[in-house]
């Protein structure tokens, strides 16, 4: 069940979802994270797809991975339908069935923003539909004796496959490509944690704001402020990890205000920085 957000955010209650969908908009148009790790196959249309400050062009076949660190979001350039494969899975739930020779959470565990993209074979992305579908019969039948533990052995399955797919894809190969705002993402990112305006970021790259602020939404149909938010954001949620305070966290990762802090970390996630310490001791 996914429990949707007025801001940036759809939590999973569940702990795997499989769903096929065909429309001519993202499920979410705004940079967005999610409390789950996300596996995203394009299986016919052409989109493009942000993660962090890169960007990715996207055809039938493609397959790309989220963390639930990254932030993400689908552009679809075309307007015309487009038909995608979405799994979410909850970390936590696949973890005991980790190994010491099999971490089947491995392909997450990357730099932010960094290979995300996945080469499959066609026999790969034959078996990945295949699977997908059972995966979706299996959650949604949840009555019928088995259908947990075909649901649980499939993801599994699943999960193997990619990470075999994703040690095997070359990083050249899956580049992503220059775009127009990505150096304004790059300076958002070098100087998260300072004060950020419009005025200071057109100053710093010598454009004029107005200018700035049509560039930025024309490429990535955000905002800028948009951005800059789901950012901080991010990085409270790793220092909270690493065991700083709500109050460190607050002004560590770029917030001034301490309330606005805690509302829109409650909104660009589902929880209070607070709760979000209790759940992740």
């Amino acid at each position: 069940m996914k429990k949707e957000s007025p801001y940036h955010y759809s939590e999973f209650t569940d702990p795997i979802s499989c769903d096929f969908t065909t429309s001519n908009v993202a499920g979410n148009v705004d940079f967005h994270m999610h409390n789950s790790h996300e596996i995203y196959l394009l299986v016919d249309g052409h989109i493009q797809y942000f993660v962090e400050n890169a960007c990715y062009d996207m055809n039938p076949g493609s397959l790309i991975l989220f963390s639930n660190r990254e932030i993400h979001k689908a552009i679809n350039t075309s307007n015309e339908p487009f038909t995608r494969l979405v799994i979410h899975v909850n970390p936590s739930y696949i973890r005991p069935y980790c190994t010491p020779l099999t971490n089947l959470l491995d392909c997450f565990h990357r730099d932010p923003g960094k290979n995300n993209l996945v080469l499959l074979s066609q026999a790969d992305h034959e078996l990945l539909i295949s699977m997908a579908k059972n995966l979706e019969k299996a959650i949604k039948n949840r009555r019928p004796y088995g259908s947990d533990l075909t649901a649980l052995t499939t993801i599994i399955q699943i999960l193997i496959l990619i990470n075999q797919a994703w040690q095997n894809t070359g990083s050249v190969k899956t580049a992503p490509r220059p775009h127009r705002a990505q150096t304004i993402m790059n300076y958002i990112d070098d100087h998260l944690t300072e004060h950020l305006t419009l005025d200071s970021i057109s100053l710093a790259l010598s454009l004029d704001k107005y200018y700035l602020s049509h560039l930025f939404k024309s490429e990535t149909e955000s905002s800028i402020f948009q951005y800059i938010v789901v950012k901080r954001v991010a990085l409270a949620k790793e220092l909270l990890l690493k065991g700083h305070t709500v109050s460190e966290a607050c002004h560590l990762s770029g917030f001034i205000d301490y309330s606005n802090f805690i509302r829109t970390f409650r909104q660009t996630t589902g929880c209070t920085p607070g709760q979000f310490k209790r759940l992740n001791p």
